[in-house]
């Protein structure tokens, strides 16, 4: 790379006039001479960055993907070589029985050459499963793993709880001492007494309980932490006696102070909109910052009973693919004519073979290997379809903040974009409210679903294409149907449930219901027609910018890179159209249709 550079660095030479060189001689020379003032950032004006939402940054992996998928198969691979890494990114019970499962899946590939019964994909599946679990694994937390606690706001898992908690306290401190020194200021501009620096009211209604949190890869634990009353950071770092002189140490680096500069906007003093709430069904007023009405709407999400329709679904996904082979071994041995012959002793024996200790040493393993491991896998999946589901909740609760009727209703503040500030506000709380939650470890998780479920299709129409006339005569081709089935009825769920919640946050009816409302008002007072025009122009440039900053929802995966999305597009269709025609016997070609 530096050679790179510095041929490039020559040949730009040759491009470059006797004006240019002069202007960039200038520019070096004059810049560092330059007088400079002391300058700050407007907390009352708002970014691009606010409003699509990156203002409120994730965590983010150093290493490419293409690095993590590398080193997630070695772990995998040489599995008790890292033993005490996957204890720190997981637990001791966890490991333990990953370790138990990989020395099952030694044993069961060197017993599978000994039993005539068994099939290859009984051995290939479970392996296959634990290199994806292991590698989807590895890019969640990498994050975690990745950056030491010395050069990162959120520290790792492996470092220890004292320093973790000293530094997560060094932020709290931070933010405490600018919010309190700016109400200092604005107590002394209105002439009252400023005694007691009190905390102000978000931190202490949003205060999470101890012990509520674990570690995750994204940036939720830093705001949490950030809203936590400092005696109990303090309390929390002082675990070690040797630790505590050193927790008001202000060399640990801090985090990126301007992703603070919205949370102190938030000040008490500064912005606040007049909110009406219900408590035992009066209407009652209260002025209310962004960070109560989003802890008071994340209240009420967590209180939420999500169903189980889906795990149950994947265990039975699960149990299903765990009696699969026994199933198919009994179906191509015996048939109706001869099913009342065999007695119920003999059915083992017909399913599994000859008594023989290798063949029911080889069945249990794969046994416990399939129930195991795919279990794991819908697991996760149940768990991204939990966080689509809290994803709109969010979206809905949000929606129903300019409604009274259904803000009563979910029992949240209701107020009205009558104000600019109130814009502003409502806008803040939007983006807010779609990054809350996990958000890259679950795309990690879907991207897998969708790679997997395209890989099953390619290879069933590949053996379709192949031979479609012996194709149910296979095993694997039996659960390879059944895991195709399994995921795209996830893969479905999720993309209603995200298109579900990005329609409910690009809704423009809000806006629009709230502009009619404004037109209503100048009629009732004519005296406030310029003020309430003003308004009406933000509301107008509030949807314009909304419709320019949003897409269309679309699972993650390869759908996001569009040269790779529509060659995969053209691969898969491809061969599904050529499967369809060789069954139908007329050519379809489904590749050329649009989206």
């Amino acid at each position: 790379m530096a050679g790179i550079a510095w041929y490039q660095k020559k040949i730009g030479a040759y491009d470059q006039q006797i004006w240019e060189k002069s202007l960039e001689q200038t520019e070096l020379k004059g810049f560092g001479s330059k007088p400079k003032k002391t300058g700050h950032i407007k907390p009352d004006l708002i970014d691009v960055d606010l409003v699509r939402g990156s203002t409120f940054s994730k965590t983010k992996p150093e290493s490419p993907w293409t690095a993590l998928t590398r080193k997630g198969l070695v772990r995998v691979l040489f599995f008790p070589f890292f033993f005490q890494w996957w204890i720190q990114v997981t637990s001791k019970s966890i490991s333990t029985l990953i370790l138990v499962l990989y020395f099952l899946q030694v044993a069961g590939a060197v017993v599978y050459f000994e039993v005539p019964a068994a099939c290859a994909s009984e051995v290939v599946g479970p392996l296959c499963l634990m290199l994806l679990l292991g590698t989807v694994h590895c890019q969640i937390v990498s994050t975690e793993s990745s950056r030491s606690p010395d050069n990162s706001p959120v520290p790792s898992r492996t470092a220890s709880p004292v320093r973790r908690k000293r530094l997560s306290y060094c932020c709290v401190r931070f933010v405490r001492d600018r919010l309190i020194s700016d109400e200092h200021i604005q107590g002394e501009k209105n002439g009252r007494p400023t005694d007691g620096p009190a905390l102000p009211r978000e931190i202490e209604l949003l205060r999470p309980s101890e012990g509520s949190r674990p570690a995750s890869d994204t940036d939720d634990m830093l705001w949490e932490e950030l809203l936590q009353d400092p005696d109990s950071a303090s309390t929390g770092s002082s675990e070690s006696g040797e630790e505590e002189p050193h927790s008001h140490n202000h060399s640990h680096p801090l985090p990126n102070i301007h992703q603070f500069s919205w949370l102190q906007a938030c000040h008490p003093s500064k912005d606040r909109v007049s909110a009406i709430i219900w408590e035992q069904g009066e209407c009652k007023k209260a002025d209310m910052s962004v960070l109560e009405i989003s802890g008071i709407i994340l209240t009420r999400v967590k209180v939420v009973e999500q169903g189980m329709g889906y795990l149950i679904f994947g265990s039975l996904v699960t149990a299903s693919l765990a009696l699969l082979p026994y199933c198919f071994r009994l179906a191509q041995k015996l048939d109706v004519a001869n099913l009342s012959s065999v007695s119920f002793k003999e059915l083992p024996a017909v399913a599994i073979g000859p008594p023989c200790a290798l063949s029911y040493a080889f069945f249990i393993i794969t046994t416990i290997e399939r129930v195991f491991l795919s279990g794991l896998f819908f697991f996760m999946m149940c768990v991204a379809e939990r966080t689509y589901r809290q994803r709109l909740l969010f979206a809905k609760l949000f929606s129903h903040l300019t409604s009274a009727r259904k803000a009563k209703k979910s029992e949240i503040p209701h107020f009205r974009l009558k104000k600019v500030q109130n814009i502003k506000m409502w806008l803040s709380l939007r983006s807010f409210l779609k990054r809350r939650g996990p958000q890259r470890s679950v795309d990690v998780i879907v991207s897998s679903i969708f790679l997997l479920a395209l890989s099953i299709s390619f290879i069933i129409c590949a053996q379709l294409l192949r031979s479609h006339h012996t194709f149910l005569d296979s095993e694997t081709n039996w659960e390879l149907m059944v895991w195709c089935a399994a995921l795209m009825v996830f893969l479905l769920r999720l993309a209603t449930l995200g298109a579900e919640t990005n329609r409910k946050y690009s809704n423009a009816s809000v806006l629009l219901t709230e502009q009619i409302n404004l037109y209503l008002k100048m009629e009732k007072k004519p005296n406030k027609k310029d003020q309430l025009n003003i308004v009406n122009n933000v509301l107008r440039l509030a949807t314009k910018l909304l419709k320019e900053l949003d897409t269309p929802f679309r699972l993650l995966g390869l759908t996001v890179n569009p040269l790779i999305y529509n060659i995969t597009r053209v691969v898969i269709l491809s061969a599904i159209s050529a499967a369809v025609s060789d069954l139908l016997g007329f050519n379809i070609r489904l590749w050329k249709i649009k989206p």
